[in-house]
Formats: C-alpha cells, sequence, structure tokens
C-alpha cells in the first residue's frame, strides 16, 4: 500500500509541474511575406537555442507554441536574410523579409550560362545592382568606379559622358575597353542601359572566366542581365524609383584680380629688363605706360577722327562717360562686322574682376524617374519599364536626356519549351558636349573650360550694351569668350534612337540536356543640326556663320546556338556547353553637310538647301562592320563537392583578318580546391568555406584593327589628291591616291592570363573575402609601324604583330556584416588592387612614334619598352637659377638665366641636351580602391562609399597657359604667379614672372607639369528611411522609402587642378589635363515605391 501512494504522489507531482509548464507556454501566429508583399511558404521558424519550430504554410502563415515571453524567434528561408524577433507580449508576429543580396549573388551569370558561385574557378566579380542608381550618370560604368576590385573607371563630369573601363590594367596598345553583354547580346557600349533595370552584373577577369567569349574577351568581359519578373501566380506589381537633385559647380582655379594682373604686368617687363640689361620700358594698351601701371574705367571706347570722321576703338579710356556721351556711342556703336567695323564701350570690371569660371558655368538641376511593371504565373514572367533622365551639365547648353522603354518576358510552352525575348527602345540626347568619343577626350580639350583660365578678369562678359565683351578690347591676347561660346551652343540639337534586345527559345531535350538559340541585334539611327555663330568680340573670330547637319545609321546583329549538359551522379557533377555564334559588330552609313552664311540665321528656316551653293561641303560614307564566326565548349568537372576542373576552348574566325591569319584557338583551364571540406580543416570552426583555385589560358584580340587593314585601298580627296587640270585656278578634278597601305599577314593579339585565388566566408558568414594574383601577358601587340612615304604619302599604316606588353596585379574584396544588436546593423566592404603595367618590347623601336601627342609644342607622353603605358618624359628640373654663379657653374643649357628652370645633367656630359630627358611619372596608379560602409537603425539606413588611387601622377598642362606669363602675354594669370621665384622669394618651384619663352622657361617638357593625381573622394553619402511592415500593410504598399544624398561631397588630394580624375585617351595617351570637365559636388532626393 506503502508503495502505491509513493507512485500516486510522483504522479500528481509530475501532473502539476507540466500542468504548471504547460500555462507558462503561449502561442504565437503571424504571416510571412516576401518582398513583393506575398505570403512566402517554407519559411523555418524556431524557438532560438532550442529544437522547437515550424515552417509556414502555402499563404506564409505560422503557428507556434514558446516557451515564454523571453523567447526570441528565428526566422529563416534560403536567399533572405535571417530575422530575429524576442516574443514579448505579442501573440501575432507578423514580417517582412527582404532578399540576402550576399546569397543571391551566389549565382553568376555569364551570358551563356548561370553558374553557383561556390563552383566556379575563374576569377569573377559581381555587384550589387542597387549600387548602380545611387549617383545619377549618363553610363552605369561610371557608378561601378571603386566598386569592383581590378577594375578600372575613368571618367568626367560631363552629363552622358561616356566612361573609359579597363579590367586588370592594359593589355595592348589600344583597343582595351571590355566586352560587354547585355542579356546575352554582345555590345560596344552600354550608355542605353537604365540603371533600374539592371538585374545583375558580373566581370569576367581571367581566361578561365572570359575566354569563352574568344577573340573579344582579352580585355575582360562585362555581362549585365535586366530584370525579368518571377514566374508564379502573383498580382502585378508596381514600382516607382524617382531622384531630384542639383550639381553645383564647385570653384575654378585661382585667376588674378585687374589689380594684381597689372603688377604682375609690370614686373615681367622689370624682369625683362632686368635679364637684358636695359631700363624698363612699361607699356599697356590698358594700363598706361608709366612706372605704375592705371586701372583703366574703360577698355574700349569709340572714338570720331575730328578730320576724316572715321570711327574706331580706344582702349584704357578714363571714366564715366555721361548722358550725352553714352547716347553718342550707342549711336555708333555695332556688333554686326557684315555692317561695318565692329565699334563696341567695354567697361572694365573692377574689383575681383569677372570670375570666368562662374560666368560659365551654373547650379545645374536633374531628375530621373523609372517605373517597373512585373508580374507572371506558373508558365510566364514579365517586367515593362518606363526610364526618363534629363541632367543638365554644370556648363550652359551642356545637358544629358535619356527615355528608355524596356520590354522583357519569357513563356513555357509545355514542360519541354521556353521562348521569350528581351527588348529595349532608347531615345538618347547629349548636347553641348566636348571631347570627342562621347566626351572621353575632354581632358586633353582645349574648351571653353580652359578659356575660363585665359581670360583676364579685367574684360566683362558684356559690354555696356550688351553685346559680348572680349579680346578685341586690346592688350589681352587671343582667348576667346567661352559665355559667347557656350551660348552660341543654344540652337544645337541632337538626338540617337536606339533599338537592343533578342529573342531567344529553349529546349529541354532531357532533363539534363537543353538546346537554346537566340537571334539579337542593336540599331542605331542619329540626326543633328549645328550652328557656329559669326563672332566679333574676341581679337581672333570666326568671320562667317556656319551650319551644318549629319546623319547616319548603324546595325548589328548576333547569332547564338547552344547546347548544355548538367548532370549530378552520385559524387560527380558534370556541366558541359558546346556553342557555335556568328555577327557583325556593325554595317551603316552616314551623311553629313556644312556651309556657310544662308539668307537667314533663324533656326526655323536654315537647311542645307538654303546655303550658298558655293558654300556647300557634303560628305558621306558607309562602312560593313566586322564579321566572326565562333565555335566554343566548356566542360566543368566536380567530385565530392571538394575538387574541381574547367576547360574552355574557343575557335574565332574574323573578317578583320587576311585568309591565312584569319582564324586563332584560345584555350584556358583551371582548377579549384574546397580544402575546408578536408577532414584536417575540421577544427576550424571559424572558417565556414575556404576555396583555392588557379587558372591559366588564352584570349584573343583584334579590337585594334582596322577592319580593311588587310586591303590596299585607294580614295579620292580634293584636299589630298586633285589637279586644275584645265588651268583655269577655279576649279579642280579629284584624282585617286593610295589611302590605306594593306597587310594581309597581320594576326591575333594574344593575352595570356595566370590567375590564383582564394574565396573564403567565415564566422557564420559575417565575413567574406576574395583575393586574387594575377598576370597578364600579351603578346603579338597589334599597332602601327612606321613605315618609308615612298609605300604611300598620306595612306594609312597597317597594324602589324610587334610587341609585348606585361600586366600583373593582386585584388582583393573583405566584407563583413551583421547586427550589433536588434536595432542595429552593419555592413562593411573594402576592395582595391595593385598594378603594375610595362612594356616589354616594341618590336626593336626605342619609342613609340606614331602616337606622340603634342600640346602647344609640349610632348609630355613617351611610350617605350621597360615603362608603363603613356608614361610622362621630359626635362627634371633641379630648381631655379638662384644667382649668376649659379647660372655659371651649371652645364650648358639654352636660355639659362636667374630665375629660370635648372635642369639636371642626367648623364654628366656638361650640356643639357635631349639625352638628359627622363621617364618623369606614369598616370596609372599603383593602387586603386573603394570602401562602402552602411549603418542601420531600425529602419533609418546611412552609407558611405568611398573611392581612391595612388601612386599615380597627372600631367598638368593648363600650367603652361596659367604659370607662364610669356606663353600668351596679355591673357589671365593664375594666382601661383604671385608666389613666382624672386629675389627675395628663392624658395619658389615656380619660375620667375618674365616676356620670354624659351627652352629654360615654357617651351619644353619638364618635370614642373609632373603632379601627385593621388586622391580620396567621398563619392556617395546616403540617409534612407524605410517605412515599417506594419504602416506598409496598412496602405497595402509592399515598400515606400525615402531618401537624400550628396554625391563628391569631398576629395582629399595634393593636386591643384579642377579634378584628380584625369582622363583623355587612356590607353596612350592618358593623364594629360588640359582642360578637365571636373566631377563635382551632387545633392539629391528621391522615392522608393512598390506596390
Amino acid at each position: 500500500m506503502e508503495k502505491f501512494y509513493k507512485s500516486l504522489s510522483v504522479f500528481v507531482l509530475l501532473l502539476v509541474l507540466s500542468s504548471a509548464t504547460a500555462l507558462a507556454q503561449k502561442t504565437v501566429t503571424g504571416t510571412i511575406l516576401d518582398e513583393f508583399g506575398e505570403g512566402l511558404p517554407g519559411v523555418t521558424v524556431l524557438v532560438k537555442g532550442t529544437t522547437t519550430g515550424t515552417a509556414t504554410d502555402i499563404d506564409g502563415k505560422y503557428s507556434l507554441n514558446v516557451p515564454s515571453n523571453e523567447s526570441v524567434l528565428v526566422y529563416s528561408f534560403i536567399g533572405y536574410r535571417t530575422v530575429e524577433q524576442v516574443v514579448g507580449t505579442r501573440s501575432v508576429i507578423d514580417l517582412s523579409m527582404a532578399p540576402d543580396e550576399r546569397q543571391l549573388t551566389e549565382l553568376v551569370v555569364t551570358g551563356y550560362t548561370i553558374d553557383n558561385r561556390r563552383e566556379t574557378t575563374g576569377a569573377i566579380a559581381t555587384a550589387n545592382p542597387k549600387d548602380l542608381v545611387v549617383i545619377p550618370t549618363g553610363n552605369v560604368e561610371q557608378v561601378l568606379q571603386g566598386r569592383i576590385a581590378g577594375v578600372t573607371v575613368v571618367t568626367n563630369g560631363q552629363p552622358g559622358t561616356t566612361s573609359q573601363i579597363r579590367v586588370r590594367g592594359f593589355g595592348g596598345l589600344d583597343g582595351n575597353a571590355p566586352l560587354y553583354i547585355v542579356d546575352g547580346v554582345p555590345t560596344l557600349n552600354t550608355d542605353f542601359l537604365n540603371p533600374d533595370d539592371i538585374e545583375s552584373v558580373t566581370v569576367l577577369k581571367d581566361a578561365a572566366a572570359a575566354s569563352i567569349y574568344g577573340a573579344r574577351a582579352a580585355a575582360g568581359v562585362i555581362v549585365y542581365t535586366t530584370k525579368q519578373g518571377t514566374k508564379k501566380a502573383q498580382k502585378l506589381r508596381f514600382s516607382y524609383d524617382g531622384m531630384y537633385g542639383v550639381t553645383d559647380p564647385g570653384r575654378g582655379i585661382d585667376m588674378t584680380t585687374p589689380q594684381q594682373y597689372a603688377d604682375l604686368t609690370w614686373l615681367a617687363e622689370k624682369n625683362q629688363a632686368a635679364l637684358d640689361g636695359r631700363a624698363p620700358a612699361y607699356g599697356h594698351p590698358q594700363l598706361g605706360t608709366g612706372p605704375t601701371p592705371v586701372l583703366p574705367y574703360y577698355l574700349s571706347v569709340i572714338s570720331q577722327n575730328p578730320n576724316t570722321g572715321a570711327l574706331s576703338n580706344a582702349s584704357g579710356q578714363a571714366g564715366p562717360l555721361n548722358a550725352q556721351q553714352l547716347e553718342q556711342q550707342r549711336a555708333w556703336y555695332n556688333i554686326d562686322p557684315r555692317k561695318g567695323a565692329v565699334l563696341q564701350l567695354t567697361r572694365a570690371a573692377t574689383g575681383e574682376g569677372t570670375d570666368w569660371y562662374d560666368a560659365i558655368t551654373r547650379s545645374a538641376p536633374l531628375q530621373r524617374h523609372s517605373m517597373g511593371f512585373s508580374g507572371g504565373s506558373e508558365k510566364s514572367r514579365f517586367f515593362f519599364g518606363l526610364g526618363y533622365q534629363d541632367q543638365q551639365g554644370i556648363m550652359i547648353n551642356n545637358s544629358f536626356k535619356r527615355i528608355s522603354l524596356r520590354a522583357n518576358s519569357e513563356h513555357d510552352l509545355g514542360s519541354r519549351v521556353r521562348i521569350g525575348q528581351n527588348f529595349q527602345a532608347t531615345y538618347r540626347q547629349v548636347l553641348g558636349q566636348t571631347g570627342g568619343n562621347g566626351g572621353q577626350g575632354v581632358a586633353q580639350d582645349e574648351n571653353d573650360i580652359l578659356q575660363a583660365f585665359r581670360m583676364p578678369s579685367f574684360i566683362p562678359v558684356f559690354d555696356e550694351f550688351g553685346g559680348y565683351a572680349g579680346t578685341a578690347a586690346r592688350g589681352f591676347n587671343n582667348p576667346r569668350n567661352p559665355v559667347a561660346n557656350r551660348e552660341g551652343l543654344g540652337n544645337n540639337k541632337n538626338f540617337n534612337a536606339q533599338a537592343f534586345g533578342n529573342v531567344f527559345a529553349e529546349v529541354s531535350i532531357t532533363d539534363d540536356i537543353v538546346f537554346r538559340t537566340t537571334l539579337g541585334g542593336q540599331y542605331d539611327n542619329f540626326y543633328g543640326v549645328g550652328f557656329s555663330r559669326l563672332q566679333y568680340e574676341n581679337s581672333e573670330n570666326n568671320s562667317a556663320f556656319g551650319y551644318n547637319e549629319f546623319s547616319g545609321y548603324s546595325f548589328a546583329w548576333v547569332n547564338t546556338n547552344t547546347v548544355s549538359y548538367r548532370k549530378k551522379i552520385g559524387l560527380h557533377g558534370i556541366d558541359v556547353i558546346v556553342g557555335q555564334e556568328a555577327l557583325n559588330t556593325g554595317a551603316g552609313r552616314n551623311l553629313s553637310a556644312s556651309g556657310q552664311n544662308p539668307f537667314s540665321e533663324d533656326p526655323n528656316f536654315v537647311t542645307i538647301s538654303q546655303l550658298p551653293v558655293n558654300t556647300r561641303q557634303v560628305n558621306s560614307g558607309q562602312f560593313k562592320g566586322s564579321n566572326f564566326l565562333s565555335f566554343f565548349a566548356r566542360a566543368n568537372y566536380i567530385y565530392n563537392d571538394r575538387y574541381m576542373f574547367s576547360a574552355v576552348v574557343r575557335r574565332d574566325g574574323s573578317s578583320r583578318f587576311g585568309p591565312e591569319a584569319r582564324w586563332g584557338t584560345f584555350p584556358a583551364f583551371s582548377a579549384g580546391w574546397r580544402i575546408s571540406a578536408e577532414n584536417f580543416m575540421s577544427g576550424a570552426t571559424w572558417l565556414d568555406d575556404l576555396k583555392i583555385r588557379g587558372g591559366w589560358g588564352t584570349m584573343g584580340n583584334s579590337n585594334p584593327v582596322n577592319q580593311e587593314n588587310q586591303f590596299n585601298l585607294y580614295a579620292g580627296n580634293i584636299g589630298a589628291s586633285s589637279y586644275d587640270i584645265g588651268g583655269t585656278n577655279s576649279s579642280a578634278l579629284i584624282g585617286f591616291r593610295r589611302s590605306r597601305i594593306g597587310n594581309p599577314a597581320t594576326q591575333w593579339e594574344t593575352v595570356i592570363t595566370t590567375n590564383v585565388g582564394f574565396d573564403g566566408t567565415a564566422f557564420g558568414g559575417k565575413l567574406d573575402f576574395i583575393v586574387d594574383y594575377w598576370q597578364k601577358d600579351s603578346k603579338d601587340l597589334l599597332f602601327a609601324v612606321p613605315i618609308p612615304s615612298v609605300y604611300g604619302f598620306n595612306a594609312a599604316v597597317p597594324a602589324q604583330n610587334v610587341g609585348e606588353m606585361m600586366n600583373r596585379g593582386l585584388d582583393f574584396t573583405v566584407a563583413t556584416r551583421g547586427n550589433f544588436n536588434q536595432d542595429w546593423r552593419y555592413e562593411l566592404q573594402v576592395n582595391g588592387g595593385w598594378l603594375k603595367n610595362e612594356i616589354k618590347d616594341l618590336g626593336g623601336l626605342p619609342f613609340l612614334t606614331t602616337f606622340n601627342p603634342s600640346y602647344r609644342g609640349i610632348e609630355p607622353i613617351r611610350n617605350a619598352p621597360g615603362q608603363p603605358l603613356s608614361s610622362f618624359f621630359g626635362y627634371v628640373v633641379e630648381g631655379i637659377f638662384q644667382n649668376q654663379e649659379d647660372v655659371n657653374s651649371h652645364a650648358t643649357q639654352d636660355g639659362k638665366a636667374i630665375g629660370r628652370f635648372k635642369f639636371q645633367d642626367v648623364n654628366g656630359d656638361g650640356a643639357i641636351t635631349p639625352d638628359d630627358r627622363q621617364f618623369l611619372g606614369s598616370p596609372i596608379p599603383t593602387f586603386s580602391g573603394g570602401m562602402n560602409f552602411t549603418v542601420g537603425y531600425k529602419n533609418f539606413d546611412l552609407s558611405a562609399y568611398f573611392y581612391g588611387t595612388a601612386g599615380n601622377e597627372i600631367w598638368a598642362q593648363w600650367r603652361w597657359f596659367t604659370d607662364f606669363f610669356q606663353t600668351f602675354e596679355g591673357a589671365a594669370i593664375s594666382t601661383r604667379l604671385l608666389d613666382a621665384w624672386s629675389p627675395t622669394n628663392t624658395g619658389s618651384t615656380i619660375p620667375q614672372v618674365e616676356r620670354t619663352s624659351n627652352f629654360s622657361t615654357s617651351n619644353v617638357a619638364n618635370s614642373y607639369y609632373v603632379v601627385d593625381g593621388s586622391y580620396l573622394r567621398l563619392q556617395n553619402l546616403t540617409i534612407g528611411y524605410t517605412m515599417p511592415s506594419s504602416l506598409l500593410q496598412r496602405w497595402k504598399l509592399e515598400r515606400l522609402r525615402v531618401f537624400g544624398a550628396a554625391n563628391n561631397l569631398f576629395t582629399l588630394t595634393g593636386y591643384d587642378g579642377l579634378d584628380p580624375m584625369v582622363g583623355g585617351n587612356v590607353d596612350l595617351g592618358f593623364g594629360v589635363d588640359v582642360g578637365n570637365y571636373p566631377v563635382t559636388r551632387q545633392y539629391t532626393f528621391g522615392l522608393n515605391l512598390t506596390f
């Protein structure tokens, strides 16, 4: 009996305890939504620290018993960020889960295939599409700057400018732009893309990753895919992304005031007289002839000869004029040279004078809007996008406008067949752009930005009666009024209309074998009109009113067919693709016509037909494009998810080469080892994944070869091959001349890449790192070798295979992310790369002679073996000659004198000769990189994005105009000359102010122009707020975010030009700053909305 009572007591106790536990538990229910507001099935909901859990049903709903109010629920789902929630007093917990961008980028889109990043063995990098929309630009590549290690982006501040991209250095002397793939279609540029339409960005860096594209992949491949929608039953979704803002032009270079200008003008004569051993002879048309300059009231006054009655402009006059005199001036005033002499009343600018940079620039508004419509069913999906961007430049009459329409769709025809299409139509307009090649060469252009630093502050923008003022007022040399230049562009108009896309079909022959065929194309059409005004305000003017029209079109196409096989057999994974591709790079025609002095200058009247017949010039051209035929194959093998091997081969034929050299074969091999999966790594519990990979391969390059390179061609040109056979002195017959010398033996330029890399993840996914050591060797470099003129005077020289180049570097990317606590989160990504570039051989040439740019007689660049591309070359400035003893004791140097440059006698032969010139630096950065940091608090987010370079120099050619009084005596003078060398300022590096241009002052290239171009820029700072899910559900919205941003907020640099980001010809003529268009500060605010 006693035993029975003991057992009963134990039973009652257990019953009480279990009842108490049951009473302590509570039930939590809720709904989990995806980023589109749809129920998310299959989400795991666990009580943290236990095995108690459940999963959401098909509608995203769940119910779970939790032990207490202190319990923490963990919500997780593949491809989405894990969320933790403290239960508290809540019995209903609803939430929306956001995609995990890191996990999504594990799928890498290469154009031909979609691969798992975990299984790749090549050097591949991805960019977050959200990063592409933070800064308003005319092309998406501009925003890739600093986002991907090993990718160099060179650009400028002109809206709509075409950026120059280089992947892992410079593979050749020319044609180093990467291949772009958009939805499987190759293209030469992506200016038509709306950043809001982009779904993914992948960069293929080495041969193991890129050689499947063969002939055009030597400089790397950038692959874009656009938004597609999702295959599942769903409602129509709408998204809107809008942005407004303004661009601040910032400050220009500090120039002298009128009084400083006058004082330096007199100082120049004083110093020149001392050098010449004579008394000063002061004089200037505006400043008088006395020992002290006198500032005039008027730069130009209309005067009448009392004897003849003739009218003329008198300089340097006192004032002011009275009302009667002003009316007389108005009566005489004339700014139309067709009606007689130009007569102006121009008042001198006073005080600080005219800030010409401020006069030609403005605070420029910008706006960008994108709407997206997406939806689908179990068997189809679609995306439809509309985009509009209107961005004004900081210079007058400079703007960019883009209107885009995108329509993508895919449909299942049964279980085995899929069809689809990707289409984009784009309207682009870029006005007032300078520099050529889409604005790429603006840094090396003597444009209106440079004119702003050549125009003296003495001169106002307008004369007293509203006409343009300028250097027609005597004594100021020949710069032109840049405001007049810019306003003269007001009637210029142009547009580019483009259609781009493809159609495709896929057939699953079996569950493992898929056939895909794609037909794509790109059609471009452009038209424009331009005007050149009849000038009067300058010392050197356009003497006629000019008008021109231009138009053209091109069509490129590509057809790709592939068969892929993917199979998992036990521990073995096999992935094979074979394919064939044919394409034409673009055939078309263009037409241009111009003339002068139409009957009316009204833009609504002028046409080519209205121009006088004897002024008309009409030209046209056609091009056939280059044809490529290619065959390729790739095989990937994986064993036990540890050991990976890949082999690629592509055979290309190109019409750019002669029949004997038309075909090239380019193989690549790579392997990987997931070392973290080995048993001996089991103790490294902090390490989630570590893969070692290596690859070797070759890629071909035909980009530097003109499509007519193999042919001997003849052409007629009235300027180069004509003769007045009739002896009339008024007409000429066009004859034929040799226009191109052919070389059918030219063959493929070959790039050989070697890469060793490490991919790792640690600390539960909180740390990712990628490190690559690589080398890229180019052989059979293609460039035009000089040949004797007897082979064909004025004929284009053919490209030949002569030379070698080496690029070597180290790329790294480190990212970490996590939560400080429930409310605070962070993400940090740092990437960078070191680069060494060297020309190894030029076929025995000491340096490249076919490309030797000259700027006002200064030749700063020499491309030579043993040096990087575009190396700066000239005399080394040791200092300034301090006294006569210093002058006498130095080597023989033409024009040497006190206060002038003292050049280094490098070879010690006692004379400064061309043999003493040295390589002075390189514009190619030794290191470049970026850092992106984001911190979030509840629904607020703050992100900062930095970019910088180190180890690069800039050739500051603008100093030739602003720092030497004698180069254009009378033009503007920089305030830097206030610190020029003098007997009382002997520590200055700026030579003394004088009036002689010679070898020892301003006539030769030297190290004075070479400036450290390293910089660090805060490219973007954004603060945003996302509405909480509770409000979104109440308002029936999926997402609502508002943000404000500042772009290019500050730049830390030692460069004293407008902007250390200096472009030009990035291959052979990089880093020369003549009139760089700066990247300046922007302020934007915007809205992101989805429902």
